[in-house]
């Protein structure tokens, strides 16, 4: 839950201000000094100290709730002086407290204990801060394009002397924007294939021997409000001597062949239906096939099977989640409360996020992109102009919604289709 101060910050952080300063121009300059994302850079242009400030107590919010509610669900590592801990019960009790920052709860978490923390999936919180970052990072989706497998967030916390990984690669394809917000520094070394040389049996990946590879690398070191950016396949380190928040926005693309076998693994997820039978043996002479048949009748495939057809409309599918979502690959956790909704009750979607509808392959049915969540319904007249007028902006009363639905059953079908926006976090509902 974001504390009363964030709240009342938050238009004022990611709408006009934020819009006014990473602007197409300031993308455009982006764009020159990494020499169109293919060298590191360090970007001091950014963010004002109340901005880092309030960014990181959004962090430490995304902390408590996932020390409270999610626990390890979605990939959470911690480090305790270099080495990691992996039963996380005691750490997660200790979660931060309400307007609490990051200071005192190191402290009263960690007392002198060197330790780093790091969270996957940052994304699917905070509502606010992911709604800072996406105004931030509208303009650049302009400019750079969709990345293939969108925007995924790791946030990184502590006060490590370098990072556990050692000198390392992430994932293949990964860019970076790296938002430091402090309150402490950090350095980062990167090296090129060619810089990095190791020893004969040194290890490569992962490699904590640190010392002899310092003088080859390139060094940025970047404070609080800072930018760092660092373009795919680089080998790095990290090191800081001070306590500090960063989140780090990969783009991800990944090579043809992974992305078509990740395409295929959402076919499989789509398209092939589960089952517990258990194969046995098979007995049958080496040109009956038929044992596999079993297998073969767990595929729900539509009528004309075409593989690559059904792989574009996988990947359809993904753009319309990430366009959806400001580019953002994971969706953000689902509302648990249901608000009360009377016709004088206003909702509006919350900028730049956009609702996207087309058809469903089902006669009579629409399929709705909600924050990447993709929702089918039955079509009825009006749902699409429904959407269109909240993706217009402003607030809309919910009864002036339900005058656009000609059909006797209009307040219920509205009352319904504002439910589910509201729980995929497609819109707020406040009551007047």
């Amino acid at each position: 839950m974001l504390s009363p101060q964030i709240d009342t910050m938050e238009n004022h952080l990611a709408a006009d201000r934020l819009r006014r300063q990473f602007d197409d121009d300031w993308w455009a300059g982006f764009l020159a000094r990494t020499e169109r994302m293919r060298q590191p850079c360090l970007l001091a242009d950014a963010l004002d100290a109340e901005q880092a400030r309030l960014m990181r107590r959004m962090v430490m919010d995304i902390l408590s709730e996932v020390g409270r509610v999610h626990k390890a669900k979605y990939g959470y590592r911690l480090w305790l002086d270099g080495h990691q801990v992996h039963d996380l019960e005691a750490h997660f009790a200790l979660h931060p407290l309400s307007g609490e920052d990051v200071d005192d709860w190191a402290r009263r978490a960690f007392g002198e204990r060197k330790f780093g923390v790091i969270l996957n999936r940052g994304e699917k919180f905070s509502p606010s801060l992911s709604q800072v970052i996406a105004h931030i990072l509208e303009p650049a989706l302009r400019l750079i394009g969709m990345p293939t497998e969108g925007i995924l967030w790791t946030i990184f916390i502590g006060n490590y002397d370098l990072t556990p990984l050692g000198i390392h690669k992430d994932s293949l394809g990964k860019s970076v924007i790296h938002f430091h917000l402090g309150p402490g520094s950090k350095t980062m070394y990167t090296w090129g294939d060619d810089d990095y040389i190791t020893a004969p049996g040194e290890k490569r990946l992962n490699n904590m021997n640190i010392a002899p590879h310092l003088p080859s690398a390139v060094r940025h070191t970047f404070g609080a409000g800072q930018l760092y950016f660092m373009p795919e396949n680089m080998f790095h380190l990290g090191m800081q001597d001070e306590l500090s928040v960063g989140i780090a926005c990969w783009f991800y693309n990944r090579s043809d062949h992974t992305f078509a076998c990740d395409l295929l693994h959402r076919i499989q997820e789509a398209y092939v239906q589960p089952s517990e039978i258990m194969l046995k043996a098979d007995r049958l002479s080496i040109d009956d096939f038929s044992m596999a048949e079993s297998a073969l009748s767990l595929l729900a495939l539509p009528s004309d099977g075409d593989l690559r057809a059904l792989m574009r409309d996988v990947y359809r599918d993904l753009r319309y989640s990430l366009f959806s979502n400001g580019g953002y690959r994971n969706s953000p956790v689902p509302r648990e409360d249901k608000p009360a909704m009377h016709a004088d009750s206003r909702v509006a979607i919350e900028p730049p996020y956009r609702m996207l509808c087309r058809p469903a392959p089902e006669a009579g049915r629409l399929e709705l992109y909600v924050r990447g969540t993709k929702i089918s319904l039955g079509n009825f007249p009006g749902l699409e102009g429904i959407v269109d007028r909240l993706n217009g902006g402003g607030k809309l009363a919910v009864g002036d919604i339900v005058a656009m639905v000609d059909d006797p059953l209009a307040e219920k079908k509205v009352h319904y289709l504002l439910g589910l926006l509201h729980r995929y976090r497609g819109i707020a509902v406040t009551p007047d």
